[in-house]
């Protein structure tokens, strides 16, 4: 009897544990197009014996759990690629949509190292440094001709294009950094989502094993943690707590840091992500209706510590590297070269006059000597003058203006200073007029020259005929610029766009290569955990038998239990 009825539990272990495993295969099928998923299978071992007459008999086979294959380490490791991969992809979108957006106007050619210009099939349109040829070509040709109405109009013409282009890149450059600001709103938001739900999903994890086991969670659980790592570098560990479960054993809680900066500890919210706007001046600003202004920047900080996370990979972090460093460093170099041919060309240019623009009228108002002030009568202002204006006579002697005067008028205040008096039929010609404006940033034509090229000074001295200024501001073109790191100023333009080109190369070189880094990486992990179709079928077909099997084992020995207790009856 103890024989008939332990080989009943026996077999009735054994079924149990193949209908087990039937129902793991047939999840293992459902989840074969899951990538996220790990394959699952039971994990047995022989049950303890049962004491007998004859000595122990066999126990049948006792589960134990169920086992998920999956490497912990290598889960990490395809998160962290993942995490570069999702850097490099952002990065390099962000740099083809820059060329995109600017390249027409950097160069003909192509910006991209690749050779793949954003600018072809543009009819027409120039690039920085054909501008910059192009001024500096007109200048030379000015030389030629230094009384020319018409060459100092395509002077002033190629400096307004020169001026305009500098100007247009600047402002798209700009935009670009205004555009990327604005994603940021929206990536932390999606940030802060995801830690609420990995927090919660550990705790799910934390009591699904004081339970059994957590292996569906835990597949939840990588898959939103390799979704956050599209974002930001995470880095996790589920830790040991001063607490036991039903079994007596550790209960483990989920730890989690964003950028070295712990956001879950020990499975408690202890940070989120935030938002940080200064305006260009380094001051911090509220936002009002969550507008962006242009200039500002952003920071990802802590919320509650205000600590800046140092991120080093995912999307965020990307954004953060393309504006700093590759847009913005784009931006300050061109602006640097904007401001190198200002600050240079108005050197030159101070030292300059224009052609006459005064003619003192024969009826002089009183005797013009040193000191003298008032209203100078004269013939017609052939430009505007300005206060502070310095205006030289053909006497040698200066006047000072005092009040602006438009252009056609016949008198003009100021002051004079000479060693000879101010008579009647003496020309004056402008002195110190800067060619270009000096605003912050950017290029602009002074006004007065840009609606008067007879201002423009060709010569040093404003003589008819004289060519020397229009050949010094020609010849800064061949100039090396200790501003510009000892280069010419198409030197210059050449570099930062090669630069720039060289760099989107670069990183699509990089993208390619971490995407076959990943791809090796999945396919590890899809050999260790991912669900085998045929395998899985062959499983089935196994544990259906063993199950038919102990089936009729169980029915076999419910006769001869039936027949054995006829006979002692």
């Amino acid at each position: 009897m103890p024989g008939l009825t332990g080989s009943i539990s026996m077999a009735r272990t054994s079924l149990q544990m193949n209908q087990r495993a039937i129902e793991l295969a047939g999840h293992n099928l459902a989840n074969v197009s899951n990538p996220a998923y790990a394959r699952q299978r039971l994990t047995i071992e022989t049950a303890t014996g049962v004491p007998t007459e004859q000595g122990l008999q066999g126990g049948g086979v006792d589960i134990t759990g169920v086992e998920q294959f999956r490497d912990f380490l290598l889960d990490r490791q395809v998160a962290n690629e993942k995490s570069v991969q999702a850097y490099l992809d952002q990065k390099k979108k962000i740099l083809q949509y820059t060329q995109s957006a600017i390249g027409q106007e950097l160069d003909r050619a192509s910006s991209s190292a690749e050779g793949n210009a954003a600018s072809q099939g543009v009819s027409g349109q120039m690039g920085l440094g054909d501008n910059l040829t192009d001024f500096f070509n007109s200048l030379q040709a000015l030389s030629t001709n230094p009384n020319s109405q018409a060459y100092r109009q395509v002077v002033i013409f190629k400096a307004q294009n020169l001026s305009e282009k500098f100007n247009r890149v600047d402002f798209r450059l700009g935009e670009l950094v205004h555009d990327l600001n604005g994603e940021f709103e929206s990536m932390v938001d999606e940030v802060n989502i995801a830690i609420i739900g990995l927090q919660k999903m550990g705790d799910q994890i934390s009591n699904a094993e004081a339970l059994g086991n957590a292996n569906d969670v835990r597949d939840r659980f990588h898959k939103r943690l390799e979704d956050l790592c599209q974002l930001v570098d995470v880095q996790f560990e589920f830790e040991p707590v001063n607490e036991l479960n039903s079994d007596n054993k550790s209960v483990e809680k989920l730890t989690l840091s964003i950028g070295g900066v712990n956001v879950i500890e020990k499975g408690e919210l202890v940070e989120k992500l935030k938002m940080s706007v200064f305006d260009e001046n380094g001051q911090e600003v509220e936002r009002e209706n969550n507008v962006l202004k242009r200039g500002d920047t952003v920071f990802v900080e802590a919320i509650n510590s205000f600590e800046e996370f140092q991120l080093r990979s995912g999307r965020i972090k990307a954004a953060i590297d393309a504006r700093d460093l590759t847009i913005n460093g784009f931006k300050s170099s061109i602006a640097q070269i904007a401001q190198t041919i200002k600050t240079r060309i108005n050197e030159e240019y101070v030292q300059g006059t224009s052609l006459p623009v005064i003619q003192i009228s024969d009826v002089l108002a009183e005797a013009w000597v040193a000191g003298s002030s008032g209203t100078l009568s004269i013939q017609e202002l052939a430009a505007d003058l300005k206060e502070g204006d310095q205006i030289l006579f053909s006497n040698g002697g200066t006047f000072t203006v005092s009040e602006d005067a438009a252009m056609g008028s016949s008198g003009i205040n100021g002051t004079y200073q000479g060693a000879t008096p101010l008579t009647a039929g003496l020309t004056a010609t402008i002195q110190g007029m800067k060619f270009f404006d000096t605003p912050a940033d950017g290029l602009k034509i002074n006004e007065r020259i840009e609606s008067n090229p007879g201002l423009f000074n060709a010569s040093v001295g404003g003589d008819a005929g004289n060519n020397d200024m229009a050949l010094r501001l020609a010849r800064i073109a061949d100039e090396r610029q200790e501003t510009l790191s000892g280069q010419t100023f198409n030197e210059s333009v050449n570099q930062a766009i090669a630069g720039f080109g060289q760099e989107l190369f670069n990183v699509d070189t990089q993208a390619v290569d971490q995407k076959a880094v990943v791809r090796m990486l999945d396919e590890q992990r899809i050999s260790l955990g991912g669900v085998s179709i045929d395998e899985e079928m062959a499983n089935l077909l196994v544990f259906q038998r063993a199950f038919q099997a102990n089936a009729k084992l169980i029915s076999v020995l419910d006769e001869m239990l039936a027949e054995a207790i006829n006979i002692v009856r």
